[in-house]
């Protein structure tokens, strides 16, 4: 049970992660609107590395729960 409480914050990190990012986007369409070129291609990048961090993050939280339920099924 430890396991899937883990797995849920885990997941829930991602979430959080994943409604930043969309703030970020959310700034970058406010410096392409207002012309600031310079600042929305530093935004970007950032985006860029917050988004890979982010995967990384979703693929083991699945990788944790595909483990779990192999456990759960060989136990059964």
């Amino acid at each position: 049970m430890d396991e899937l409480y883990s797995l849920m914050r885990d997941l829930l990190e991602v979430e959080y992660n994943q409604k930043a990012l969309l703030y970020v986007l959310r700034t970058i369409e406010t410096a392409y609107s207002s012309e600031r070129e310079e600042d929305a291609k530093s935004i970007a990048n950032s985006t860029k590395y917050y988004l890979k961090a982010l995967q990384e993050e979703l693929r083991a939280a699945i990788d944790k729960l595909d483990l779990y339920i192999v456990r759960s099924a060989e136990k059964h």
